[in-house]
């Protein structure tokens, strides 16, 4: 089944507006709203992915309320089948204390700035971006965290880098800005974020780094029948996925003679 004919989307009506993708029967994307300057709604996600134990794990933050937190509350049995929640974005922080509050029993994972930013919450040691996060749930995920870049720059719009999760069972890649989809015409389609040139470590070596990593990505896309990407009011559709590997490729080649001055510059 594709994922288009598999998707059931649940309005939430609610003041924080939510609707559920049902990507596969372990699988959930929740797209939320998001409005920068209070107008433009950008759109953020969330997604609820099923362990092999049974339980559940949330990949990111939103708030729900509604008919979207009644649909997850069945699925994980009040919540408390919902065992940890990964903030994989240093700089999607606005729900994460919100998420904490309603799924007191799950563990809590995030980034260094997640911690740094509400220090009173009870985090796990291991923060997402560290590799001993695959010690925890690597039967359940691959994750990529990109490479030859800063991961939490000093300039807070630098939004490059997060902790992409790749869902075994349903393969189905989980990804905040790194790589973004849009449906505009002419400058759409599948992009790296936007500041990839300001965030690239300025140091020998940074670019060769990151190139290794664009490989890795490619790599994994191959195993990816799924793509859940933040900032959009929809998902990619079953074409995108269907060529998402040569789209990731094109996406690099897009970036190629940035990367190419920075190595100049670096080495």
């Amino acid at each position: 089944m594709t994922a288009l004919a598999s998707t059931r989307r649940l309005d939430n009506g609610g003041a924080m507006t939510a609707v559920i993708e049902e990507i596969s029967d372990s699988f959930w994307n929740i797209r939320g709203s998001f409005k920068v300057l209070g107008v433009l709604d950008v759109g953020t996600q969330m997604s609820l992915a099923q362990l092999g134990s049974g339980g559940f794990v949330l990949l990111d933050s939103y708030t729900l309320s509604g008919k979207a937190l009644r649909q997850v509350l069945t699925k994980t049995v009040g919540g408390r089948r919902i065992e940890a929640t990964l903030n994989l974005h240093p700089f999607h922080t606005v729900h994460t204390r919100a998420v904490a509050e309603a799924f007191p029993e799950a563990k809590l994972y995030g980034t260094r700035r997640h911690v740094e930013r509400a220090p009173d919450l009870r985090w796990e040691e291991i923060h997402t971006e560290d590799p001993e996060l695959a010690d925890v749930f690597g039967e359940d995920f691959v994750f990529s965290v990109p490479r030859g870049v800063d991961f939490i720059p000093e300039n807070q719009n630098l939004h490059f880098a997060s902790v992409l999760a790749f869902h075994k069972a349903s393969q189905t890649l989980h990804v905040d800005d790194t790589l973004g989809f849009s449906g505009l015409p002419l400058i759409g389609g599948l992009q790296l974020h936007p500041s990839l040139g300001s965030v690239l470590q300025k140091r020998r070596g940074a670019v060769a780094e990151f190139r290794a990593w664009l490989n890795e990505l490619v790599e994994l896309c191959r195993k990816t029948e799924h793509l859940c990407t933040a900032h959009m009011k929809t998902r990619p559709g079953p074409e995108i996925e269907r060529d998402l590997v040569k789209l990731v490729v094109k996406a690099s080649a897009l970036v190629e003679k940035k990367l190419a001055r920075h190595e100049t510059r670096y080495g």
